[in-house]
C-alpha cells in the first residue's frame, strides 16, 4: 500500500500536467521550445494549457499567434476572435484583418485558391484548407477542380462524408474528374468495412438458417476481403488522424494507435509511426512520451524497444 501511495505521488504531477503550472510559467516554456525550434511541442504545450485555464488571456494571446506563425490561419482566427469576446485587443483586430485580407488574396482566383489548399492539406493545416475551400467556392461555384481539392481536404481531415457530397458535386460539372471519382469509390469502400458489425449480425442470423459450412466459408471469405482490401484504408485515416494529434501535442491518441498497432503485431505501421516521431523529437523527448501517455506499463518496454531500434537504424542510414 506505501509503495502504491509513493506511485501515485510521483505520478501525480504528469497526471495534472498543465494545470499545475501558472500561465505565465507554461508561455515562457512555450516561447523557450519556440527558440529550440520546437515550434510543434509549444503548440501542444499551449493548446493544453488553454484547457487548464481557458480564460486566461497571456496563454490565448500566445496560442492565436504561434498557430498565426505557423500559417494554421483558420484555428488562429477562432482563437483571436475569442480573445477579443474577452475585452478589446489590438493585436487580436490586426491580426484577424490580416487573416481576412490573406483568405480574400488566396480566393481571388481558382487557381490560388486550388493552390493554397494542396499546400495547406500538404502541411496538414486541415482547417485553413477547409476555410479557403469555403470560401472560394462561394465565389466560384462551378468550379469543379475546387470542389475536388476541397473534398481532398475533407477526406485527409477524416470528414469522409461531407467528402463524399464535394466529390459527387465535382463529378457533377465535370463526369470525367477520375481523381474525384477515384476518392468517391475509395469512401464507398471504407463506409462498407465500417458495417462489418451488421455484416457479423447477418452472418449469426443466416447461421440458423444455413449450414455451419456455408457460414463459415461467408465468415472466412468477409473476413478476407476486409483485412486485404479495406483494413490499408482504415489504417491510413487513422495515422493521418493520429499524426495531427501529436502535431498539435494530444499524444494520448498517438500513443493509443501505438499501442493498439502493438497488441494486433502489425509491426510494419509501429515502427512508421516510430520514425515520424524521431522526425519530429529527439530520442530523449520521444522516450518520455512513450513514458508519460501509454496506458498500460506492460506495454512499454517492448515500445521502447522498438524505438530505440528505429531510432539506431535512422542513425547508421544518416
Amino acid at each position: 500500500m506505501q509503495k502504491l501511495c509513493i506511485y501515485l505521488l510521483l505520478l501525480l504531477p504528469l497526471m495534472c500536467g498543465a494545470a499545475t503550472e501558472n500561465p505565465e510559467s507554461l508561455v515562457e516554456q512555450a516561447a523557450q521550445l519556440v527558440r529550440n525550434d520546437q515550434q510543434n511541442a509549444a503548440l501542444g504545450l499551449l493548446a493544453r494549457g488553454r484547457l487548464a485555464h481557458p480564460r486566461d488571456i497571456q496563454i490565448l494571446a500566445a496560442y492565436a499567434n504561434l498557430l498565426y506563425d505557423l500559417d494554421k490561419l483558420a484555428p488562429a482566427m477562432l482563437v483571436y476572435r475569442e480573445l477579443l469576446e474577452l475585452g478589446d485587443n489590438p493585436v487580436a483586430r490586426e491580426r484577424l484583418a490580416a487573416i481576412n485580407k490573406q483568405f480574400e488574396r488566396l480566393t481571388s482566383s481558382v487557381n490560388l485558391a486550388t493552390i493554397a489548399i494542396q499546400k495547406n492539406v500538404d502541411a496538414g493545416n486541415y482547417q485553413t484548407a477547409l476555410a479557403i475551400g469555403n470560401l472560394a467556392i462561394e465565389k466560384f461555384p462551378d468550379s469543379a477542380v475546387l470542389y475536388t481539392a476541397m473534398g481532398e481536404a475533407q477526406y485527409r481531415n477524416g470528414d469522409l462524408d461531407e467528402a463524399e457530397v464535394t466529390f459527387r458535386r465535382a463529378l457533377q460539372i465535370d463526369p470525367f474528374n477520375r481523381q474525384a471519382r477515384s476518392y468517391v469509390e475509395e469512401i464507398r469502400t471504407t463506409e462498407q468495412a465500417q458495417t462489418s458489425t451488421e455484416l457479423a449480425e447477418w452472418i449469426s442470423i443466416a447461421k440458423d438458417k444455413v449450414g455451419d459450412f456455408i457460414v463459415t466459408f461467408l465468415a472466412l471469405f468477409a473476413a478476407f476481403v476486409t483485412n486485404s482490401l479495406v483494413a490499408p484504408i482504415i489504417l491510413r485515416i487513422k495515422l493521418n488522424r493520429a499524426r495531427r494529434a501529436f502535431e498539435l501535442g494530444q499524444y494520448d491518441e498517438f500513443t493509443d494507435l501505438i499501442e493498439g498497432l502493438l497488441d494486433k503485431e502489425d509491426f510494419a505501421p509501429l515502427r512508421a509511426n516510430f520514425r515520424f516521431l524521431l522526425r519530429e523529437k529527439d530520442i530523449d523527448e520521444a522516450r518520455s512520451i512513450l513514458d508519460k501517455y501509454v496506458n498500460t506499463p506492460d506495454r512499454l518496454p517492448a515500445l521502447l524497444r522498438i524505438l530505440e531500434r528505429e531510432h539506431e537504424k535512422m542513425a547508421q542510414s544518416a
